[in-house]
């Protein structure tokens, strides 16, 4: 046998075979992943066709098992109209994000030809998905990061949850860890402290006071960080701060207390918006998602990646694929 591939079969053997699938479960944002990953990568085939969100995500897909070892993998993506639930709640919700722009001016020449390349390369990374001893889920209506917060609260392993989007440290705690892939960063509940001056548990409550310009939420006029944490220090502690324990101490003289209480109806709105522990998912959209926990996909078919692979002619962007194959996936298979 190949000395290196026996050197991984080693390496396998010598894991703790006693850890079950929930052990430590990798939980990945799939568009952001994508996303990031098509702006960045401008690289395209012999074809000359554009490949650098489907071969981007995959590198990061391999390069985050390898850097977390999961005993399961679950990808989530954004459903269709996913944000049509929160939009029955706050109808501006997301309204900045239809600006048509192209991000990368060396491969397309207009935004409908980036949002074509952007669709097809989607479609093509899920045929590759389903060959990998992974789970997908994508719930109509629903987006990823509640059905990402709603599984955290179901599942009792390790979890890390791999996005760069922020949100997602309000879920933050002894057991569930958020990797930044931009920032190169795991975080746990001390970084949070350190770079947003809150703990994990009152993030959420943060972000509903400061709102999210991003995702067109507006939060309380003349408030910023520095103030906010100024008037409530508390959010620095393991206290569970929430919004009503704010509203409560928002008696006071101060100009910027009032507009805080002024602001009430909006900020009930935004924690609707925001919080990933109680996200808003309907009861049959939850039990298609407890389905899919209770029966994990754990068949690696490796022939069939090589033949989607070699159909996209995608060369040598993942330099030896059959190795990394088996390096990255081939242990997912074994969890019980």
């Amino acid at each position: 046998m190949n000395p290196e591939y026996q050197k991984i079969f080693e390496s396998l053997k010598q894991e703790n075979l006693e850890e079950s699938i929930n052990s430590r479960i990798l939980l990945i944002d799939g568009l952001n992943t994508f996303l990031r990953a098509f702006t960045a990568i401008g690289w395209v085939n012999r074809e000359l066709l554009h490949i650098g969100g489907l071969t981007g995500f995959l590198r990061s897909l391999g390069y985050v098992v390898k850097l977390v070892r999961p005993t399961r993998v679950i990808i989530v993506f954004d459903g269709q109209g996913s944000s049509t639930n929160k939009r029955y709640i706050y109808p501006e919700y997301k309204a900045n994000r239809g600006i048509n722009r192209v991000t990368n001016w060396e491969s397309f020449e207009s935004q409908q030809e980036e949002s074509e390349a952007i669709t097809s390369q989607l479609i093509r990374l899920i045929f590759y998905l389903k060959t990998l001893p992974i789970d997908l889920i994508s719930i109509d209506k629903i987006e990823a990061d509640d059905v990402i917060g709603y599984i955290t609260g179901q599942l009792d392993g390790e979890m890390t949850i791999m996005s760069s989007d922020k949100d997602y440290l309000q879920l933050v705690s002894d057991k569930i860890t958020v990797y930044s892939p931009t920032k190169k960063k795991f975080y746990d509940q001390e970084l949070v402290i350190k770079e947003y001056s809150v703990t994990p548990q009152n993030f959420l409550t943060q972000k509903i006071l400061l709102g999210d310009q991003g995702d067109n939420v507006p939060g309380v006029r003349g408030l910023g960080n520095k103030t906010l944490i100024k008037l409530f220090p508390e959010l620095s502690t393991n206290n569970n701060i929430t919004l009503d324990n704010i509203l409560e101490k928002c008696d006071g003289k101060k100009k910027i207390l009032q507009t805080i209480k002024n602001y009430e109806f909006q900020l009930r709105i935004n924690q609707r918006l925001m919080d990933l522990k109680e996200p808003n998912i309907p009861d049959e959209a939850i039990e298609e998602i407890k389905s899919i926990l209770l029966e994990p996909k754990k068949t690696l078919d490796t022939q069939k990646f090589l033949d989607l692979y070699h159909e996209d002619e995608l060369a040598n962007s993942i330099p030896n694929v059959n190795m990394w194959l088996l390096n990255n996936f081939n242990q997912l298979q074994k969890y019980k």
